[in-house]
């Protein structure tokens, strides 16, 4: 599993491509992760063999943050990464905040994305959680401490996530504890966290996206005790989507926890095999 650099116009961008039959899925990460958090996902959801480029977004890990950066050029960039692995068309998921570059990729480079599914995604949302003050979340990301220590007390990154610790499995605590894995160390991933948070998610959130505008299939998922997105969001994104679909699961909070076989066949049937 090689880690691969591919310079652009738009800035480095790094990516790990876990080879395999079929069809290549992009994998853009959630905000704290990176490609690793890709990897994670693709295992998880798509099975061992399943071919997939885990991408780490601008300012994580080894992928440049450019001085212009901008979530259009976030877009663009990923596409030259496609040309630069010689891909013409892919399927393409985003997990959490990776929403918005899913989106400007596939309304910028509409040939370029066959489908699309934004799991548990940050949308538009007509009561939006609460953010922390971008020179407070600055503060926070100065040292290892405040994400080490959520990593280390998975009930507070359940109960973040929308659920109790006692109402996950033991499935879904491998889960978390998965994921967590992926969220250090955070100097390596501060500048995108940051993006992520002061450009990414307030352009979402302020729905300046044209949803109308996405010509693939898109499937949005999320959970009935999800935070982000509430059910209610996801099914007004969905309804403005030319050919959009919902998948509410019963459970799972913001993480989708306990729910990997459900979601196995469910991607298997929308992506194909």
């Amino acid at each position: 599993m090689p880690l691969c650099t591919v310079a652009t116009p738009h800035g480095t961008v790094e990516y790990v491509d876990l080879g395999g039959p079929g069809r290549p899925v992009l994998v853009l990460h959630g905000n704290n992760g990176g490609w690793d958090q890709g990897v994670d996902w693709a295992r998880r959801r798509l099975g061992e063999g399943a071919r997939a480029i885990a991408v780490s977004r601008y300012g994580y890990l080894g992928s440049e943050l450019p001085a212009d950066a901008s979530t259009e050029g976030q877009g663009d960039a990923l596409a030259c990464l496609l040309d630069a692995v010689g891909l013409d068309r892919v399927r393409v998921v985003s997990l959490s905040a990776g929403s918005t570059a899913a989106v400007r990729l596939a309304l910028r480079h509409p040939d370029r994305v066959e489908r699309l599914v934004l799991e548990s995604p940050v949308l538009p949302a007509k009561r939006p959680t609460p953010t922390l003050p971008a020179f407070v979340l600055r503060a926070l990301l100065r040292g290892e401490r405040g994400v080490w220590w959520s990593t280390r007390h998975p009930t507070a990154l359940a109960h973040g996530s929308g659920l109790g610790w006692r109402a996950l499995d033991a499935e879904g605590r491998g889960e978390l504890a998965a994921i967590s894995a992926t969220m250090l160390p955070v100097a390596a991933r501060r500048a995108g966290m940051m993006f992520d948070f002061t450009v990414s998610a307030p352009q979402m959130l302020a729905d300046t996206l044209r949803w109308e505008k996405i010509t693939c299939p898109t499937l949005v998922v999320t959970a009935t005790d999800s935070p982000l997105p509430r059910p209610a969001d996801a099914a007004a994104i969905t309804a403005r989507l030319p050919h959009g679909r919902l998948l509410v699961l019963p459970a799972g909070g913001h993480l989708l926890l306990g729910n990997v076989a459900k979601l196995r066949g469910e991607l298997a049937s929308f992506l194909g095999r």
